[in-house]
Order: structure tokens, then C-alpha cells, then sequence
């Protein structure tokens, strides 16, 4: 068998390796698993591929541009895109059959795999118009394996395998009937002696039953173990000398997965009139983002891959489409404090600015109209969790642990998404934590978004207490009392929060409670204890 042929890198083709010092927090902050459970891997170790690309593995502008090329290739070709992901489950069977052969080294298992082998060299994607690097390296590879010399011994082989007529045994039997020497004879040896297997079976049984004769009981007789032994002893080392560029070959699977089903996701994000674009990558000194009309793919909602619809549009109150947004900040204004109404759309706005981040750094295309993007050193989030609560320490505590470890560890370049901070305690006590920790991170410099419903915080950005801050808001329309969330992200801070007019569409204002206490203890028949 030749050497193994190592098939190319295509997701790290630089070997940039692994950061093993990246705060991960922010991939369930900004939603990272929402976006790739939409993603129609064929198998979950391609999402856990994917995902650890995006969270482990770094990346520099070679490698960006390396990746994009492929994903733009595979979307502007669904035919092609067809093609690999049915190479894709070809590969996967190959590997079940790999496993098998693994855990039971046999000949009946061995040939199950070369089989599958050889039928997927049969049935090789057309990769011969491909442009990128990704699916014109990986065309070489294959084409370079399939005219092998290896090969070619290796179907020759399972030709004669396959033909039974060239698998002829002479068998030794012992005055009692006992196979004592056996050996194969090849074709060219089958008509000579032939008459040897014969009578050595005749000495068993008549002709006749040749087949039963080696097998009784619901398995093999002792003949027939001698014979699979045998097969075994004489076989399987020649299909254990292929198993390792098998393997090499498998291991493909998860790297054209990750790319057909990211473009397959792109491809699916346009049906839904969503804007897809290849993004600029600048050296993180830049330390600018321009992004026009962003949108969040969080807010498609995921279906089973058996439904055939990955992706069906979440109705949302006021709004018939997901509503795009901008994205700006440069190293002269990159601290957002952004204000507005509870469902108003800050939260997805900021996650939105993280996953456009994610996705462009990691060299995938962006939902957006354009995006020019910096590479960070760090995307550094805290979003409220349950875990916050449940730590036994607080929340207010958990808190301040996280901003402190965020403080330590971001830089000038780096991301950074604060959600709501310091509301684990008292308004006062919280205002005055929230303006200690922008005068932080303000002379640190990174870019920062941090929403917030405490409206003196806006109002130092606007006094002129931070020069590199800007206000925000969620723009929300106040139509006579009923309330209109456009989800739109506007200049300027909001005035209000309007919880009481959030109070009154719920039906929980002063008289509402009263009324429902009221109703409540009339039906339920303990009107008497009520105070009064």
C-alpha cells in the first residue's frame, strides 16, 4: 500500500492553532448555539466542529479570506453545494463502516469497507470548475489517492474477492475428518485443483451439501471456523494496510459539512430577504466597525432538519420583518450606553453586534448589507443568567466578579457587551457602580455597548463626563397611550423606559390589581378575609 496521503487543512490552513486563553462567556451571551442549531449540519460533530472554530481556534486575515472564498463559491453554486453534501453522507457511511471494521476485524467487515471505499471514489463530487483554494486542494487530494497505484491494487483485489470463483480452498483432512492444512489457490490455479477441495468436502458430506457442510447449529462447523479463520489470517492485513488512508479520507467529513451547510444557512438567510455579504477584515489597530443594515439570524426560528424548513420567520408585535439595523464605532467614539424600553430591541441589537463580530472574524459572511470589521483580541460579555442567582453569593456579587474579571482581562482591542449590569441592587448603588465602570473602561478603550434602564447614566454621556461615548436608543412610538416598537437603534437616549404604559397594556396598574384581587377572592369564595 502507498504512504497515506494527508489531506489538506482546510479549516486552519495556516496552523494557527488554538487560544486557549479566550473568555468563552460570550457564546451563549450573544446566542453563538442558537445560530448554529440553525445550521443543517449533517452530523452533530460538525456543529461541535463549528462551533470550536469559532470559539477556540485563531484566525488571521489569510485565514478569513481563505474561508470566505469556499463560502462564496458554495453559494453561488447550489448544484455544487448539492454535490458535496451528498459526498458529505457518502463519507459518513464510509466512516460507520470504519467504525465497524474497528470494533470487528473480520473479513465480512473488512469487505464492507473497502466497498463503501471504493464506491465513494465512484462517485466523487465534480469539483473540476472549482475556483476556491478550499475545493480545488481538496480535488487534488482525491484525485491524487483514486490514481494511486495503491488503489488500483486495492480494486483489484476486491475484484477477485467479489468473483467467488477465484476464492478456491484445499483442504487436508485428518483420518477422522478433521481440517489439519487448508490454503487458498488463486485463479490460476482453480481448475487444477479444484478436485482437491472437492474431495476433502466429500469426506464430510456428499457434494451436494458443499454449503451446508459448513455451517450447523446457527453458525459455522468446525470446517467453516477454520476456513473464516483462515480468511481472516490472510486478509485483513491487506485491509488493514488501507484503513489508514480511510481514515484520512473521513476526516474530511466535518470540514466540507462546515462549509456546505454554512452556505446552505446563507443561502436560507437570502430566501428570507435577508442581506448576506462578504466582510472587509482590518487589523485590530484599526479598531473600527461599520456595519449597514444588520440583522440578527437569532430571531429565524429553527425546525427540524426532517421538516425541510430550517427556518421560519418568528412573528414579532408591530413588525412584519426582522428590522436591520447599523453598526458603527472607531477608536473616537466606541462606548454606546443605549436606552429604551423593555422588548424595545436593545439586547438583540448589542448580540447582534457580537455575532457580526464573531462571524467576520472567524471568515464567515455576515448578515448584513456591508460590513467593514477590525479583528479583537477578545469579545468580553455578561449578560443576567438564572447562574447568577443560583451561585449563592448574589447577584449583585456574581456581578461584580464578572466586570472585574472583564476589566483584567480586556485590552484596547478587544469587545466588550454589558447587558443590564449592576441592577442586582439599589438604583443608587447601581448608578454609581455603572458610572465607576464606564470611567474604567472609558480609559481603557475598547468598544463597549451597555445597555441600561437607569437614565442619569445617559445623561453623564450627553454632560460630556466620557468624550468617546455616544447614547443610543431603541426607538418606540407612544400612539395614545399604546406603545409601537419599531426596533429600531436611533441616535440620542430615550427619555423613559415606559413601564407604566408596558403596566398599563398588561393590565396592571393600581386599579387592575385591586380589581383582580377583587374578582379573584369573589370567585374563589374568601372574600370574607380580605382586608379592607
Amino acid at each position: 500500500m502507498d504512504a497515506i496521503a494527508k489531506h489538506p487543512d482546510i479549516l486552519d490552513p495556516y496552523h494557527l492553532g488554538k487560544d486557549i486563553s479566550r473568555d468563552r462567556a460570550f457564546a451563549a451571551d450573544i446566542g453563538l448555539d442558537v445560530v448554529l442549531s440553525s445550521v443543517p449540519f449533517y452530523s452533530a460533530d460538525s456543529r461541535e466542529l463549528a462551533r470550536s472554530v469559532m470559539i477556540d481556534m485563531n484566525s488571521d486575515l489569510e485565514t478569513v479570506q481563505y474561508r470566505q472564498e469556499a463560502l462564496l463559491e458554495f453559494l453561488s453554486d447550489a448544484d455544487l453545494r448539492g454535490k458535496v453534501q451528498v459526498y458529505v453522507r457518502r463519507l459518513n457511511d464510509l466512516e460507520y463502516k470504519l467504525r465497524g471494521f474497528t470494533e470487528r476485524a473480520n473479513l465480512e467487515s473488512g469487505l464492507a469497507l473497502l466497498r463503501s471505499y471504493r464506491e465513494s471514489f465512484d462517485h466523487l463530487p465534480d469539483l473540476d470548475s472549482a475556483k476556491s483554494r478550499v475545493l480545488t486542494e481538496v480535488a487534488s487530494y482525491l484525485n491524487g489517492i483514486g490514481e494511486s497505484q495503491g488503489f488500483s491494487t486495492l480494486c483489484t483485489f476486491l475484484d477477485r474477492m467479489d468473483n467467488s470463483a477465484e476464492l478456491v480452498f484445499r483442504v487436508s483432512l485428518d483420518r477422522n475428518g478433521t481440517p489439519v492444512k487448508m490454503y487458498a489457490l488463486g485463479l490460476d490455479q482453480a481448475e487444477d485443483d479444484k478436485h482437491t477441495v472437492i474431495a476433502a468436502l466429500d469426506r464430510l458430506a456428499c457434494r451436494k451439501r458443499h454449503e451446508q457442510s459448513l455451517r450447523g447449529g446457527g453458525g459455522p462447523n468446525q470446517l467453516g471456523r477454520v476456513i473464516q479463520e483462515y480468511a481472516d489470517r490472510q486478509f485483513i492485513p491487506i485491509i488493514k494496510a488501507c484503513v489508514g488512508q480511510i481514515q484520512d479520507i473521513t476526516d474530511l467529513l466535518e470540514p466540507l459539512d462546515f462549509y456546505a451547510s454554512f452556505a446552505e444557512f446563507f443561502a436560507r438567510l437570502r430566501d428570507e430577504q435577508f442581506d448576506v455579504c462578504r466582510p472587509t477584515l482590518w487589523p485590530r489597530e484599526e479598531r473600527r466597525m461599520a456595519v449597514s443594515k444588520a440583522r440578527n439570524p437569532i430571531l429565524l426560528e429553527t425546525t427540524s432538519a426532517s421538516s425541510g424548513n430550517f427556518l421560519r420567520r418568528r412573528p414579532r408585535p408591530g413588525s412584519e420583518q426582522v428590522v436591520p439595523n447599523d453598526i458603527a464605532n472607531d477608536c473616537d467614539k466606541n462606548l454606546f450606553v443605549i436606552t429604551g424600553p423593555n422588548n424595545g430591541g436593545k439586547t438583540t441589537y448589542v448580540k447582534t453586534v457580537g455575532l457580526v463580530q464573531l462571524m467576520s472574524q472567524c471568515g464567515l459572511l455576515v448578515p448584513a448589507e456591508s460590513a467593514d470589521v477590525s479583528f479583537v483580541d477578545g469579545i468580553y460579555t455578561h449578560f443576567v443568567a438564572p447562574e447568577d442567582i443560583t451561585k449563592g453569593e448574589g447577584r449583585y456579587r456574581n456581578e461584580l466578579r464578572r466586570m472585574k474579571e472583564i476589566l483584567e482581562k480586556a485590552t484596547p482591542y478587544s469587545l466588550v457587551i454589558l447587558d443590564e449590569p449592576c441592577g442586582g441592587t439599589s438604583y443608587e448603588e447601581g448608578l454609581r457602580q455603572s458610572l465607576a465602570l464606564l470611567d474604567g473602561f472609558h480609559r481603557l478603550g475598547p468598544a463597549v455597548y451597555f445597555t441600561t434602564h437607569m437614565h442619569l447614566v445617559a445623561k453623564e454621556v450627553d454632560s460630556g463626563r466620557y468624550p468617546a461615548a455616544k447614547n443610543l436608543s431603541v426607538e418606540c412610538l407612544d400612539e395614545g397611550g399604546k406603545l409601537t416598537y419599531t426596533y429600531r437603534v436611533k441616535e440620542g437616549a430615550s427619555d423613559r423606559s415606559y413601564g407604566e404604559e408596558i403596566a398599563r397594556e398588561v393590565g396592571l396598574m393600581p386599579e387592575n390589581i385591586m380589581e383582580t384581587v377583587s374578582r379573584g377572592a369573589e370567585e374563589k369564595g374568601y372574600g370574607s378575609v380580605l382586608r379592607r
